[in-house]
């Protein structure tokens, strides 16, 4: 009797024993799961934010790009009415006035004058047309690295992320995200 006791007794506590481990283990793994889903829940918030982020500069972007096409549009316009005016007004001047005698000298020194002016504009317009194609290539250089390239090469150039979000035009959360991503 007293060995079916014992016998009883060690069950008991080998059963106790193996309930104790597996809540354990239960435990555990349960841990292990709440920390993933809160993990797929920060990567998800992260993912939407960027989205969002991303979605916010393609809208900027196909702003932007629609607003050079009016600007052009307005100017060449406007270009066409005045070379029109120019050319309406220079006749009607001239069937109104009767032609006036003007000295040969007086005429070749404003002649000079309006060839040397025709000449300043000119390299002027050179100038700026240089300038304007040294930018462009500086922006089609730019443009060949991604943004997350530019980003990722400033970081590591040592420049913080609030520097790097004010010159690229970004928030900084959207920055330390491509930072993380990236590192």
């Amino acid at each position: 009797m007293i060995a079916v006791v014992i016998t009883l007794f060690l069950i008991q506590m080998i059963t106790i024993f193996v309930i104790v481990l597996l809540y354990s283990k239960l435990s555990k793994f349960q841990n292990i799961e709440k920390r993933q889903n809160e993990l797929i829940n920060e990567m998800d918030n992260a993912i939407s934010v960027y989205l969002m982020e991303m979605k916010e500069e393609n809208d900027r972007l196909i702003s932007e790009l629609k607003k050079p096409n009016v600007v052009q549009k307005a100017a060449s316009t406007r270009k066409e009415g005045t070379a029109q005016t120019i050319k309406e007004q220079p006749v009607k001047e001239q069937e109104m006035e009767p032609r006036k005698f003007v000295p040969v000298k007086q005429a070749a020194s404003a002649y000079q004058k309006q060839k040397t002016q025709q000449q300043v504009e000119e390299k002027d317009n050179e100038a700026l047309e240089k300038a304007e194609t040294l930018s462009e290539d500086n922006e089609i250089q730019e443009q060949n690295l991604t943004f997350e390239q530019q980003v990722i090469n400033h970081y590591r150039n040592g420049k913080s992320i609030e520097e790097i979000a004010r010159m690229m035009g970004r928030g900084k959360t959207e920055i330390e995200l491509l930072v993380k991503f990236h590192a």
